[in-house]
């Protein structure tokens, strides 16, 4: 058993370990507030784009944009969401753990979205296209859409087969879902729910589909980064949590072993004094 001064020591060291940790929760519930009420203003945008971008591709018969019946896909442009910071809980190694199976080293390439996801391709040898180390809480449209148009040239020219997202979907404050979301090619899906009957495209669907991809694509982009920042910050705030109720009841444990270990200390040396004394009346 440890004695009394690395028993104090270690009382101070989590303390102290606690302070940090409560600082860090601090932080993490401010951003979480500041970057949810973001994601809430876009929210309504963000459905009402991805429904009217899903009515166009319905309608839409031949677009380079568009998967063709038995097309074969050889090489693919992986867009990873992850963290610049740790101590963010199982926010990062849930990403990598879902992606890691469906890359392919040889051929694939990586635009990585944080340190974490630059360092986890160096060490599994996948090659990175783009890294973006200064995403964070006011990731703005601006950022997105540079990014946007990067990626849309990179398809056009056929230097990619497809594009992927995999990115951490928002469920509520203590639920994430690692999520990989296909970007190009677009499979159509026939909506038998339609909800804009009413849309007339002019001059035809395939245009449209043509001169608006780019806002499409910006808009999926946006979307999914802040929604990982949510999701990335709700998890640091738990994780802090978490380890400031697990520092507190350690240091409440080592509180007791410590009072109990200086108690036995106190008794053995009133019973020696005490012993000492009876020594020397019996003498």
């Amino acid at each position: 058993m440890a004695n009394l001064s690395e028993l104090k020591a270690g009382i101070t060291s989590i303390k102290d370990i606690g302070k940090i940790t409560g600082a860090m929760e601090l932080v993490a519930t401010a951003k979480l507030k500041k970057i949810s009420k973001r994601m809430g203003n876009i929210q309504t945008y963000l459905d009402e784009v991805y429904d009217v971008f899903n009515y166009i591709i319905s309608h839409s018969e031949d677009s380079i944009y568009l998967k063709k019946p038995n097309q074969i896909l050889n090489n693919t442009l992986w867009i990873v969401i992850g963290s610049n910071l740790g101590l963010c809980g199982g926010y990062n190694s849930s990403i990598f753990k879902v992606w890691k199976p469906l890359v392919n080293k040889k051929t694939d390439s990586v635009i990585a979205i944080g340190t974490k996801v630059v360092n986890f391709c160096k060490s599994n040898n996948i090659n990175i296209k783009e890294e973006f180390l200064d995403i964070d809480v006011d990731f703005s449209n601006e950022q997105s859409r540079k990014m946007s148009v990067n990626l849309l040239n990179y398809f056009v020219q056929k230097e990619f087969d497809q594009i992927k997202i995999v990115y951490t979907k928002f469920i509520n404050n203590v639920t994430f879902e690692p999520t990989v979301l296909d970007m190009f090619p677009i499979e159509k899906k026939l909506d038998e729910n339609d909800l804009h009957q009413d849309l007339i495209l002019e001059p035809d669907p395939e245009t449209v589909l043509t001169t608006s991809v780019s806002m499409y694509l910006n808009t999926i982009l946006f979307g999914t980064i802040i929604e990982s920042q949510v999701s990335e910050h709700a998890s640091r705030r738990m994780a802090m949590e978490a380890a400031n109720k697990n520092g507190k009841e350690l240091s409440e444990n080592l509180s007791v072993v410590f009072n109990r270990k200086r108690q036995e200390n106190i008794t053995q040396e009133i019973s020696e004094i005490i012993g000492g004394a009876n020594a020397q009346n019996e003498d």
